[in-house]
C-alpha cells in the first residue's frame, strides 16, 4: 500500500513536549469557533491530529506559539474537508468560500457578514498572526495564503469537468500547482511565527533560500501524494505525482512510487548542499535568521513523515456523502 512506502529522510525529528496539551487546547478552540458540534464531529478531528503534526514540524513550539500553527493548520484541513472530494463539490462554492477567507486577509481579520465558522476561525487566526508582525512579513504570510486559496479554486474547477475531458497534468504543470495548494510556504511562515522570527525579505528572495523552501515543499508534497494517491484516485483528481509520473513514464505504480523514492533522496542531498553553502555565505546580520529558517525547513520534512507515518491522515475518516462537519465553512448547512 502506498500509505506504507518507506522513506528516509537525512533529517532527525522530534516532538514539542506540548503535543498532549495542545491537542486538548484544539479541541476547546474548534469549540469555541463552532469547528465542531459533537462528539462524532471531536472523534474525527481527534483522529486527524494537527496538533500531533504541528508538534512535530515546530518540535520547540509550546503554548500559545503551537496553538496558533495548531489553528491555522486547522483552518486549512477543514477548508480541505470541504472543497475536495467529487465533482459534486460545486466549484462556485468553493470558488465563495476562498473568496471570503480572502476577504479575511484583506480586511484584517473581519469577516464578511454572515459568514460561517470557518471563515470567523480564520479572522481569529489571522489577527493573532498580524499581532506584532512587520508589513513585510504578513504581506507575504497573506500571499502564501492566496496561493494556497486560489490552487483549492482551481483544483475544484478541474475536478468538475467531466472525466472524458480531464488530462493527467504534466509534470511542470503539476509542480506549479502542488506548490501552492501544498500549503508548505504558509506553513514555514507558521514556524516563524512559532519561533518569533521573520526571514528578512533579502532572505527571502534569496535564490538558495528560494530552493531551499521549494525542496521543502517538493518533499513534502510527495510524501503526501504517495499516502493519499489511493483516496485522490478514488474521487477523480489526477493532481497527484504518483499518477502524473505513471501517465509520464508509461509505468505502474510500483515504478512511478520509486521513482519518487528516488526523486525525495535526490531532493534532500541537494538541500544539505544548499544549507552548507547558505552557512558559509550568509551576512552576520542575517546568520541567525538563515540558521532559524533551515531548522524550520528540517523540522518540516522530518515532522511530516513522523505525524503521516503514525496518524494515517488519508484514511476514510467521514464516511461517504457526509460533509466533514455538521455546518458549512461559508453560510449555508451542509445537512
Amino acid at each position: 500500500m502506498p500509505q506504507d512506502t518507506a522513506f528516509a529522510l537525512p533529517f532527525g525529528a522530534a516532538t514539542s513536549p506540548d503535543v498532549d496539551a495542545a491537542r486538548n487546547r484544539s479541541v476547546l478552540w474548534c469549540r469555541r469557533q463552532g469547528l465542531i458540534g459533537d462528539q462524532v464531529d471531536e472523534l474525527r478531528f481527534r483522529r486527524r491530529d494537527i496538533a500531533g503534526l504541528m508538534a512535530a514540524w515546530n518540535p520547540l513550539a509550546i503554548g500559545a506559539q503551537l496553538d496558533l500553527t495548531v489553528d491555522a493548520v486547522v483552518v486549512a484541513t477543514f477548508l480541505n474537508g470541504h472543497t475536495d472530494g467529487p465533482p459534486t463539490v460545486r466549484p462556485e462554492r468553493v470558488a465563495a468560500v476562498c473568496a471570503d477567507l480572502t476577504t479575511v486577509i484583506a480586511t484584517a481579520g473581519r469577516p464578511p457578514a454572515g459568514a460561517g465558522p470557518l471563515v470567523r476561525a480564520f479572522g481569529d487566526v489571522w489577527r493573532r498572526l498580524a499581532d506584532g508582525a512587520s508589513p513585510a512579513w504578513l504581506e507575504r504570510a497573506g500571499q502564501h495564503w492566496q496561493w494556497y486559496l486560489g490552487a483549492r479554486t482551481q483544483e475544484a474547477h478541474d475536478r468538475a469537468h467531466p472525466r472524458a475531458h480531464r488530462r493527467v497534468p504534466t509534470r511542470a504543470a503539476y509542480a506549479e500547482l502542488r506548490r501552492r495548494s501544498g500549503f508548505v510556504d504558509a506553513m514555514i511562515d507558521l514556524s516563524q511565527k512559532a519561533y518569533g522570527f521573520e526571514l528578512p525579505r533579502r532572505l527571502s528572495a534569496d535564490a538558495v533560500v528560494r530552493r531551499m523552501l521549494d525542496i521543502t515543499a517538493d518533499v513534502v508534497d510527495a510524501l503526501d501524494d504517495v499516502h493519499s494517491v489511493e483516496q485522490e484516485e478514488s474521487r477523480g483528481d489526477l493532481h497527484n505525482l504518483v499518477l502524473v509520473i505513471e501517465n509520464e513514464l508509461g509505468c505502474g505504480r510500483e515504478d512511478s512510487v520509486r521513482e519518487i523514492q528516488d526523486m525525495v533522496t535526490s531532493w534532500c542531498e541537494e538541500f544539505l548542499l544548499l544549507e552548507q553553502r547558505l552557512s558559509e555565505t550568509v551576512g552576520f546580520r542575517d546568520a541567525t535568521a538563515a540558521h532559524w529558517i533551515a531548522d524550520c525547513m528540517r523540522s518540516a520534512m522530518s515532522g511530516y513523515l513522523a505525524w503521516s507515518r503514525t496518524t494515517r491522515p488519508h484514511s476514510a475518516l467521514v464516511p461517504a456523502g457526509e460533509p466533514a462537519l455538521a455546518t458549512g465553512p461559508a453560510r449555508t448547512a451542509w445537512r
